[in-house]
């Protein structure tokens, strides 16, 4: 490195070249994939861990497989930061081999604080600082046998759908370079797309596991606040509680994803984390026959031919089954979207932004969205008249013309916002007396790096669960095909934030990628859409629509 080289161009050398040695000091690890190996990457976790615990199965071996499969999978994505292999090894000889995750690897977003590692979120202030001690959800997983092996990357300020930083550069969709796997959760649905791991954490504040889930083609189930253990791991808006960020499981099967979600409940994780409400798990009791809602559109942003065919495919699987299909019309999704993005963002990103290095790039689009929140008020007044009254864009205008750093007052109307609209919502449900609602998981599929400069304002279709506090998941269903999906030529945007959506929507381009579908459920009802997702996929398979995972011997 020259003389003149900053500091934070030393930090992503050094921390480079960290994860590289550590990768180097495992040669192991790098040749092919024993046919044993194989077997175990391709069986269930719940089967795995039954081996283990009963002695048919060395943990050994099972750190083996997912280490191979998450080091190639780096090499042809990038999603990894810590790598924590060297000492899982050990973690595996000492796990719990009678425990209920037995032996068997978890990754995790590189929130999460595990002792004598880094979380630096891609930032050059918080590389080469390591944890103290581990997270109550490490020791917690620790004590059920798992063994924590990799972590994975995250996109600067972790208010993204992409995944890059300059630490660690970019992580590629795993089904096409050059598109992003999603954000912020976005390395961790990388690797388990590839297969590199089969049971992996996240957290999602806006949409941060489902998104990476339906733009990778994995599963995921955003928990309502105080179901799964959150405290003790790293954040970039620490203090932020209009909308808190919830840790939730990310997996590569259904099967995975309820097996995963109940052991953790079952090992009572309020015993370790404060935060975590005493609620055991709860087996739900819904009809044989569903009430399905579907929120079609939200009205802001009308979801895309290649999202809207994966979300009829699922109502015509459904309807097959003789469940119920209704149409469901929330109160104004807009008005959700507005009250959301206020409450998230409504210190102007300063807690996010602090400590950033000179030279230290934030993701482009969170950029473009900081920039337009501090501009002066009177300046976005002039600007939302001239949108709403000559451009005649009635959307855009309402989502611009308060978009302002907040008065501790203003923060509390919003929240006032927010706990009236979410009685409104809750009401809406009741009245239509559905058992569960199904919608698209984003208007598009992944789009191409960047691409978020233009479509940052379009997150609604997860947002609103996120200000709900609603338990969602997604599951995959298709992929985009350049024959069936392509935008109609008379297709015109309705509003500025559709334009952005669809700026980058191509068929022919995005030809291959993962389209999924989301199952909601109300808050703290995370066993009824697990249930009810279940109901989705067996109706999916009855009806011949069977999702391929990656790599899937």
């Amino acid at each position: 490195m020259g003389l003149f080289t900053s500091a934070h161009q030393r930090n992503i050398q050094a921390k480079r070249e960290e994860r590289d040695e550590r990768i180097r000091n495992l040669p192991e690890y790098q040749t092919p994939l024993t046919e044993k190996e194989v077997g175990l990457l391709n069986q269930p976790a719940s089967q795995v861990i039954k081996a283990v615990q009963d002695g048919e199965t060395d943990p050994q071996d099972v750190l083996s497989a997912y280490s191979k499969r998450a080091i190639a999978a780096h090499k042809e994505c990038n999603m990894l930061t810590e790598v924590m292999i060297g000492d899982a090894q050990k973690w595996a000889a000492n796990s719990n081999k009678k425990g209920p995750l037995a032996g068997f690897p978890v990754s995790f977003k590189d929130t999460i604080a595990v002792k004598g590692y880094d979380s630096s979120l891609g930032y050059s202030c918080r590389s080469f600082k390591p944890l103290s001690k581990d997270a109550p959800m490490v020791r917690m997983l620790k004590d059920a046998g798992a063994v924590p092996y990799v972590k994975t990357n995250v996109p600067y300020t972790m208010l993204s759908f992409e995944c890059y930083n300059d630490i660690w550069g970019t992580t590629e969709n795993p089904y096409k370079k050059g598109y992003v796997p999603g954000g912020s959760t976005g390395g961790e649905a990388c690797l388990l797309a590839w297969g590199g791991s089969r049971l992996g954490i996240g957290t999602d504040v806006a949409g941060s596991v489902r998104l990476p889930a339906h733009f990778s083609g994995i599963y995921s189930l955003k928990c309502s606040i105080g179901r799964f253990p959150k405290i003790g791991n790293v954040t970039t808006m620490a203090g932020q509680e209009g909308i808190p960020a919830v840790y939730s499981p990310m997996t590569r099967s259904l099967d995975d994803l309820g097996f995963f979600l109940k052991t953790i409940i079952d090992l009572k994780p309020w015993e370790y984390d404060y935060s975590v409400h005493p609620m055991p798990w709860s087996e739900p009791n819904l009809p044989s026959k569903l009430k399905v809602g579907v929120m079609y559109e939200d009205g802001v942003v009308t979801p895309s031919p290649a999202c809207q065919r994966a979300l009829e495919t699922t109502i015509d699987a459904l309807k097959k089954q003789g469940h119920e299909i209704v149409s469901f019309t929330p109160p104004s999704p807009l008005r959700a979207l507005r009250i959301a993005s206020q409450l998230l963002c409504s210190d102007g990103c300063q807690v996010a932004l602090r400590g950033q290095f000179p030279g230290e790039h934030n993701d482009k689009g969170v950029a473009r969205m900081v920039f337009a929140q501090r501009l002066p008020r009177f300046m976005k007044k002039i600007y939302a008249w001239f949108v709403e009254y000559i451009l005649r864009d009635k959307v855009w205008a309402y989502m611009v013309r308060d978009w302002n750093v907040k008065t501790i007052t203003e923060r509390w109307d919003l929240v006032a916002e927010r706990e009236g609209y979410k009685a409104e919502f809750f009401d809406a449900w009741k009245e239509s007396e559905i058992d569960i609602l199904l919608t698209v998981p984003n208007a598009t599929p992944a789009f191409p790096h960047k691409g978020l400069y233009e479509s940052i304002s379009s997150c609604g279709y997860t947002f609103m669960f996120n200000l709900l506090d609603y338990a969602a998941g997604v599951l995959p269903v298709t992929r985009v095909d350049k024959d069936l999906d392509q935008l109609p030529q008379s297709f015109k945007p309705k509003n500025r934030i559709e334009r952005g959506a669809f700026g980058h929507y191509n068929a022919t381009k995005m030809h291959g990628l993962p389209v999924g579908v989301q199952v909601v459920g109300q808050r703290l009802e995370e066993e009824k859409v697990l249930r009810a997702m279940e109901v989705v996929e067996d109706a999916l398979h009855k009806n011949g629509v069977i999702y391929k995972q990656l790599n899937e011997n």
